[in-house]
């Protein structure tokens, strides 16, 4: 291994601690970003407590890992970067990244990423990460983009927006295929 895991730069990427619970609430809650995934109702304080009080942060049980990135002068949180979906069989995973809205547009999302692509593959040994994301959604593709992703296809009318459907896009991280 050529670098530090779970980090990058000046984040951490971590495991949910008892203390996240006012900071996973305020995330899932921000109904500004509920269009980039498919939340469509709040989650209690009650609900998010008892997914903390039992998650065991088993990817092989769960089928998804849920990491707390925080800055690591400060430790202070700044975003959630998730696996999701995750396939043994076919060693794949989608991803999901959060930014809390105060600190976006500081290249924070990059290191993110980069930090939980490198975990994901050269440790875990997934070979393929992927997401799905709005077409509207500039940022998300750019990051995605610059941290070595690929756009393979185009799902028209794929995401319920409040003006009708728009087209997402899903992007792919992979080792080397036998067959393209």
């Amino acid at each position: 291994m050529t670098k530090p895991l779970l980090q990058e730069k000046d984040i951490i990427l971590r495991a949910v601690e008892p203390d996240d619970l006012d900071f996973i609430y305020l995330a899932e809650n921000d109904t500004l970003s509920w269009h980039t995934s498919a939340t469509v109702a709040p989650l209690s304080r009650y609900m998010i407590q008892q997914y903390i009080d039992t998650y065991r942060a088993d990817l092989y049980q769960d089928r998804q890992l849920r990491l707390i990135a925080t800055l690591s002068g400060t430790g202070e949180q700044i975003g959630i970067a998730d696996l999701y979906d995750f396939d043994p069989r076919n060693s794949r995973a989608g991803v999901g990244i959060y930014i809390t809205p105060s600190q976006r547009g500081k290249g924070y999302g990059k290191k993110l990423l980069s930090a939980l692509s490198h975990y994901a593959q050269e440790y875990i040994g997934i070979h393929m990460l992927y997401a799905f994301i709005s077409v509207d959604n500039d940022s998300s593709r750019h990051i995605f983009n610059h941290c070595g992703y690929t756009q393979v296809a185009t799902l028209p009318c794929w995401i319920k927006t409040s003006q009708g459907y728009t087209s997402a896009v899903i992007v792919q991280k992979s080792g080397d295929c036998l067959l393209e």
